[in-house]
């Protein structure tokens, strides 16, 4: 299920942190809380868990204004904009997640994204895509893929053409829908194919790859790198619908994976 929230404000223009996931990450955390403050804390604190593994099973895409004009990207890691009307579109599958955002904006419907401030419109409800076992996607935020190899300090960052790619892609998916099923699922990996869209990514140059820094200018401050560019998945359908409802790859729920269905 997605909605997409429409952000107003009347000020000349919006400035914001180039790197902003986690401010719309806690945003979202914040609304959840006016609807139940409960729900909030044990989605972030334990969510929905895999034995030791715990899934938030939500994702959001980047900020966007209505007409998809870019930023005006400043050198001081600032980007801002002079439209009135921004977008935030929030996927998940748990219905009791969309109905505490709802429930949290009908309670009180300014909110913050850093030090800007907006009034929330009606939220508007998406129509789900047909879901099959063959699709393209474009993703609106970076894919991350990683593993950890033994004897190594950091995660080793995946992409498309790199060895373990669509097997860590697969089995996190398939975690997922185990997080949120409740029960186990196993596949052939020979179903499970990955292609990126390669006419894109000549267009690009190859720059392909964006790095994303999450709590900037903190002790905890984390770089993050992943994939953004189209690409077309085969694999079940039931792993495909988890991906476009929860995020493809990890780190979904501060932002990462987000994808919309290539109608082209």
């Amino acid at each position: 299920m997605r909605i997409t929230l429409e952000l107003s404000h009347r000020n000349p223009s919006v400035t914001l942190p180039v790197n902003n996931s986690y401010l719309l990450s806690s945003l979202i955390y914040n609304i959840v809380d006016r609807s139940s403050s409960e729900y909030a804390e044990r989605l972030h604190a334990e969510g929905y868990r895999l034995q030791n593994r715990a899934f938030k099973l939500f994702t959001f895409s980047p900020l966007y204004t209505a007409n998809r004009r870019k930023w005006e990207m400043h050198q001081d890691g600032t980007m801002s904009t002079r439209e009135r009307l921004l977008h935030l579109t929030i996927s998940s599958p748990k219905s009791e997640f969309i109905e505490h955002l709802v429930v949290g904006l009908q309670h009180e419907p300014f909110v913050s994204v850093g030090k800007e401030r907006f009034r929330v419109e009606p939220v508007r409800r998406l129509d789900a895509p047909e879901i099959s076992g063959d699709m393209r996607f474009i993703a609106l935020s970076p894919i991350v893929c990683a593993t950890k190899r033994t004897g190594v300090l950091y995660a080793q960052y995946l992409f498309p053409g790199d060895e373990d790619f669509e097997r860590v892609l697969c089995e996190n998916l398939c975690r997922k829908y185990e997080a949120l099923h409740g029960s186990s699922y196993s596949i052939d990996n020979s179903t499970f194919r990955f292609t990126l869209d390669q006419d894109y990514a000549d267009r690009k140059n190859g720059k392909i790859q964006k790095l994303i820094t999450i709590k900037e200018g903190k002790p905890d401050e984390t770089k993050v790198k992943g994939l953004l560019a189209p690409f077309r998945l085969e694999a079940p359908a039931e792993l495909m619908e988890v991906g476009y409802e929860c995020g493809f790859g990890e780190r979904n729920s501060q932002g990462f994976g987000m994808v919309k269905v290539d109608e082209d």
